[in-house]
Formats: structure tokens, sequence, C-alpha cells
């Protein structure tokens, strides 16, 4: 590793990935641009995730960890970033392969623009064999570069950032951690994303392809499990992100002010029918309270919390039903927002 290049931080959290892991360091160490760490937490793995790292113990660029038990990807996520030494660090699946060139470019586009927090792009998608797949994700089209308002007005429409494909300064993500909330289970890249665009930071787009996203059986994206989760979250996260971004960012205090009513009253539109269903949990209902009212906020009744917006929900259902007719792209977030990107 060299003093004089930047050092890149390469974070890994692995559980139960020992089929497609080596597929992953291989691709690390054949990338062009070496003065990286590659840091790998085994989140309590049940399978051969020992047995598929041995190979790579001795290479020095990786540091490995684990723990027990299984805690989730997003306190997996959380430790790396609070042990990475890098300016700039970036978080691949641990069943994605890298493309040689991924962090040589990817570093190239973000040094050349000082005013940008991150670097994303699009993703060949592959199955579980390696073979590409028919992409079902619908594609936007992106500016090269996103001035931070936009980003994060965008953002709080749509997660528009592909975890995999990012490189991001360290330094304005340390600005950010003690925002981050870390108890989602869908949706904590999306949370992550929105404190960074809220330091006001550009967000830059290169459409060259440079990793492999691969979809199987065990996705997270194919756990039906997880359905009722994405459910809550996609309505809590921003929520929660803006409430918290607004202690430290002017960008962030001045969308809160503007769209805090919507967001909530979004929620408890969403709380209604997770009740009728018998899935709502009684702690998203406190979360949702508190990033709302403050965190002195007393016990959050739903009955009461209904009486009290009953007025504005149905206008907000409306102005999110009239702003879904002329979107031709379905956002989880604000549509209010309408972002021309959607249409």
């Amino acid at each position: 590793m060299s003093a004089n290049l930047p050092l890149v931080s390469i974070l890994v959290p692995s559980f139960n990935s020992a089929t497609y892991l080596p597929q992953l360091c291989q691709s690390l160490q054949a990338q062009t641009y070496q003065n990286f760490e590659i840091l790998i937490l085994d989140d309590g793995s049940t399978d051969d995730t020992a047995r598929a790292l041995a190979p790579f113990r001795g290479d020095p660029h990786f540091r490995i960890f684990g723990w027990t038990p299984n805690r989730g990807v997003n306190a997996a996520t959380s430790a790396l970033l609070g042990l990475m030494k890098g300016d700039y660090w970036c978080n691949p699946g641990a069943d994605d392969v890298l493309h040689p060139d991924f962090v040589a470019k990817r570093l190239d586009r973000l040094e050349s623009s000082p005013e940008a927090a991150m670097v994303h792009g699009p993703a060949e998608i592959i199955d579980a064999s390696g073979q590409p797949r028919k992409d079902d994700f619908p594609r936007l089209e992106l500016p090269a570069k996103m001035d931070g308002k936009r980003a994060l007005a965008v953002l709080l429409q749509h997660d528009i950032v592909g975890t995999s494909s990012v490189l991001v300064r360290s330094d304005i993500t340390r600005l950010i951690l003690p925002f981050f909330l870390c108890r989602w289970k869908y949706a904590p890249d999306w949370h992550l994303w929105l404190l960074h665009a809220a330091t006001g930071f550009d967000l830059l787009w290169d459409e060259r392809c440079l990793h492999k996203y691969r979809v199987h059986d065990q996705s997270l994206s194919n756990t039906p499990h997880y359905n009722t989760v994405r459910s809550a979250e996609i309505r809590l996260v921003p929520l929660c992100a803006l409430s918290a971004a607004a202690q430290f960012s002017p960008l962030a205090a001045d969308q809160w002010s503007k769209w805090r009513k919507t967001l909530y009253r979004a929620w408890l539109l969403r709380a209604v029918n997770l009740q009728a269903e018998g899935t709502l949990q009684e702690d998203w209902l406190q979360l949702a309270g508190h990033a709302y009212y403050g965190k002195n906020a007393g016990r959050i009744s739903l009955f009461q919390e209904l009486c009290r917006h009953a007025l504005g929900m149905p206008l907000t259902r409306l102005k999110e039903q009239h702003a879904i007719k002329q979107q031709s792209f379905r956002v989880s977030g604000i549509a209010q927002i309408n972002d021309p990107i959607f249409r």
C-alpha cells in the first residue's frame, strides 16, 4: 500500500455466503488500483464461510472479522464503517463481483469532483450461477451530477442509489454516522444516502457498468418474510432520516419544515393498513411519532394520531395519487415532490 495514494476501504458484511464470497474476493484482488484494504465481517454464518475465506487470510489487503450470533447486515455494515481507515469506501455485496477497474474508475470520477460526496452507477444483473439475467429493474435517466438540494429531494422520493455500486468519501460519512439509525432491516442504505445528501454535497452518476449484482433465491429481495417490513420501512425511513438530518443540515431543516406533515401522514395511512392486517409493530409507531414530535414525545397512540390528523390524511392521499398519475416510475417515498426524472 502506498502512502502517496488515497486508501480505499472495501467493506463486506457476509452471512452464509460461502458459495459466492471467493468470487468476490478474487475480483477484489484483481483490481487495477491496489491501494485498498478489504474488511470482511462474518456475521454469525453457519455455512463454510471460514473455509471459503481461508485462502485470502495471507493477503495483507484483507482484514477479516467475525461475531456470533447473526446480527444482520445493518449492524455488520455499521461496525465496518467504524473500523475503516480509508479516505473512500465502497460496499459490494458478498455475492457480487467487481469489474477490475471498479475502484480505479470510481475513484478517478470522485477525485475529479471534490464537491461530491459519492458516485454510483448501474449494475449487470447475474443469476446464482453467474450468468446474465434479464434486468427487470426500471432504468432512470440520471444526470451525471446532481447538486445536493436536488439529490435530497430525489432521494426523498426514491432510493436511486445501488449500494454495491457506490464509492463514498469517508470524511463525510463520519460526519453523519452519529445520526444514522441502525435498526432498519430492509432499507438501511436509503437512510444512509439521505443523510449524505443532506450535507449538501453533490451526487455523481457514472453510467459505466462496473459491477455484477447477483440475484438468487437467498437474496433479500426474494424473501417473502420481508414484505411487511418493506411496506413499513419505505414510509418510516424518509421520515426518520429527514428528521435526523434536520438537526445538522439547514438544507434538510428546510425540507423537513416543508414535508414533515406529508411524511408523517403517509406513514399513518400505511399504519392503518398494517393494523388491519395485524402486522403493525408497536416500535414502528413509537419511532415515527418520536421522529415527528421529537424525542421527548410521550407514548404514541394510533387512535389519537388518527384523530389529530383526520383532516390531513385524506388530502395527503389525494395529492399522492395525483402525483403518481403523472409519473412513469413508481416511487417509494414522497411522490408529491414529482421530480422530472420520475415522469
